[in-house]
Parts: structure tokens; C-alpha cells; sequence
């Protein structure tokens, strides 16, 4: 029944938001413990982040409801824009909703992972830029589309600076869906230094001392671990994301030999997105051994719903969706 009500393309879906956000809230980190004490904290301690979320950051610091409201905001809109943009590019063989299901569900199962970060808002600006890079292949004049996605990256990187290494994102994607034009190149760079210089330039003249790129991305050294889960959950959650994983291998595998080369180029763009945020995670690891839960929940969710979409398995969709679901409130709820 819940994979199939969000696997429609309603808009009734986002009613269910709210509940199952707040449903997965208490402590925004893991093994329980409530917001005020874990969500809070984690915030204050963790990346300082580019100066476009120190703008940001004292708004969400100064109530934990506050923070909270704001938090279920922003994971709507990036779990609409998300879904927005899968359909529009047409990633998936018809329209549907269940990337806003699976994105809150996989945050929550990692630590901090509905604490609204830097890496958090700022792929909101990431999505967008996809959306805008991939919804134009095909067409003959692109230049204006490729400019916009460059300074969505740009906006993305004021809030998290690795961010601007996803240009390649934009650069694969041509590579594979046009002959060579070296306008549209160099067009999305110009658009991403542009935000990045008039940021720069912005902050140099009002508080110079604030832009920090290097520090940008560090956690604080008090910064709170996440707390070790359960042995039992790790045994339960890597079963039930190793079978997920090898159904979304076999089911994009499946989807990606039938599909024609408009749709092969998308989603092969799609593989370069999923692996060019996998790099960031790993660089986020090496610098401070901790991943933004969003670098991985993001492409996990545009992923899975390859498996999940077809309707002839209804059994085995839902008992996916209720076993991350079950696994993400004893991430939040234990302990």
C-alpha cells in the first residue's frame, strides 16, 4: 500500500510528508535520544560551510522547532525537486512520486541525516542544476540552460564547496547527448565562477575574515559522534540494502538495454551523478571521516525506484519500502 500510493503521480503524495518526517525526526542523529539533544548540537559543531549558509545557519540555530519547521521544509522541497526533475528528464519509463518516499528514508538511516547541513541545502541548488542540464538535451539551443546549471552549482558550492566539482556532472552529460560544442563547456564554468566571484567579492567587502573555502568543510574537533548502533541493526540494515542493491543493479541493467538512446544517454548521466557524488563522499571521508548523508541518500533514492516501479511485484515492493521504513524508525526511535 505505500509503495504503491506514492508510486502514482499525485500530488496527494506530499500530504504524507510532514507524518513521516516527523515521524523520523526525534533526534535527527541515531539511536534516539531527542532533538534538543542530539539534532541541535550537531548542527552548532558541525561544517561552518560556505558564507551563504552562515547566512543561513544562525535562522536554523536559533530554536529547535524553528530548525525543525525548517527542516521538514527543506526536505519537501528537495525531495519534490528531486522527483520533479527525475520526471521531467524522464529517468524513469513513466511519471511518479516514490523518490519523495525514499529520500527522507534513507536519510534517516544515517547519522544526522535530517539535520539541514550545508551539503543538505545546497543540493537542493544541485538537483536543480541537473534538472535544468538534462530536461535540455535533444533541444538545439542550450546555451542559456547550461549557463543556468553552471550558476546553480555556483549557488550550491557558496553553501558547500565540493559541490563545484559536479561540473564534470554537466560535462559527462554532454559529452554523451551532443557532438562536441565548446561553447557549452565553457558556458557552465563562467556561470559557476560568476556566483562564486560576486560571493566572494560580496564577502571581501562586508566581513573578509568569514571566507574561509578550506575550513568551510570541516567539522568542528568537538563536533558529536554518532553514537555506535546496535549489532543487530548493522547485520539487518546491510542484508536488507545488499538485496536492495542487487534488485536496483539488475532492474537498471534490465531498463537500461531497452530503453532508447535519448533514455540511455539520461541515465547514463544519471550513473555519472551517482558516481561523481560518491567521490565527494569518499573525499569527505579521507578529510574528516564523516559523509553528508545527503551525498549518499540522494542517488540511493533515484536509484531504488527502478526496482520499485514496476506494478507486477507488489509483495515485494512494499515489504522494501516497510522494511527501510521499520529499519529508519529503529535508527531514530532505539536506544
Amino acid at each position: 500500500m505505500l509503495t504503491r500510493f506514492f508510486r502514482q503521480d499525485r500530488i496527494t503524495v506530499y500530504l504524507l510528508v510532514p507524518v513521516l518526517v516527523l515521524l523520523l525526526w526525534p533526534g535527527a542523529g541515531t539511536g534516539g535520544g531527542g532533538y534538543h539533544t542530539a539534532g541541535l548540537p550537531a548542527m552548532r559543531q558541525g561544517p561552518e560551510g560556505m558564507p551563504l549558509y552562515g547566512l543561513i545557519r544562525p535562522l536554523l540555530e536559533s530554536s529547535p522547532w524553528l530548525s525543525m519547521a525548517l527542516g521538514l521544509l527543506l526536505l519537501a522541497g528537495l525531495a519534490h525537486s528531486l522527483t520533479r526533475m527525475a520526471n521531467d528528464s524522464e529517468l524513469y519509463d513513466r511519471r511518479t512520486h516514490l523518490p519523495v518516499l525514499l529520500l527522507p528514508l534513507f536519510l534517516a538511516l544515517l547519522p544526522f541525516g535530517l539535520v539541514p547541513g550545508p551539503a543538505f541545502i545546497g543540493m537542493w541548488a544541485v538537483v536543480l542544476a541537473m534538472g535544468r542540464t538534462w530536461t535540455a538535451v535533444g533541444h538545439k539551443g542550450i546555451l542559456s540552460a547550461v549557463f543556468d546549471a553552471g550558476a546553480l552549482l555556483g549557488i550550491a558550492s557558496a553553501l558547500y564547496l565540493p559541490y563545484a566539482f559536479l561540473i564534470v556532472v554537466i560535462w559527462a552529460s554532454l559529452a554523451v547527448t551532443r557532438p562536441m560544442n565548446w561553447r557549452e563547456y565553457v558556458l557552465p564554468a563562467i556561470g559557476m565562477a560568476a556566483v562564486l566571484l560576486l560571493c566572494w567579492g560580496t564577502v571581501h567587502f562586508i566581513e573578509p575574515q568569514a571566507w574561509k573555502p578550506a575550513a568551510s568543510m570541516h567539522y568542528a574537533v568537538d563536533a558529536p559522534a554518532p553514537k555506535p548502533a546496535h549489532w543487530m541493526y548493522g547485520v539487518v540494515l546491510i542484508a536488507v540494502l545488499a538485496v536492495l542493491s542487487i534488485s536496483t543493479v539488475l532492474s537498471f541493467a534490465k531498463v537500461y538495454t531497452h530503453s532508447v538512446m535519448r533514455e540511455k544517454n539520461i541515465r547514463a548521466s544519471l550513473l555519472a551523478f551517482t558516481f561523481a557524488l560518491g567521490l565527494l563522499a569518499l573525499f569527505a571521508w579521507l578529510l574528516d571521516h564523516r559523509i553528508p548523508p545527503v551525498l549518499l541518500a540522494t542517488p540511493a533514492a533515484l536509484l531504488l525506484t527502478y526496482p520499485l516501479l514496476p506494478v507486477r511485484r507488489s509483495l515485494w515492493d512494499e515489504a522494501a519500502t516497510w522494511s527501510l521504513l521499520l529499519l529508519a524508525c529503529w535508527a531514530r526511535w532505539a536506544g
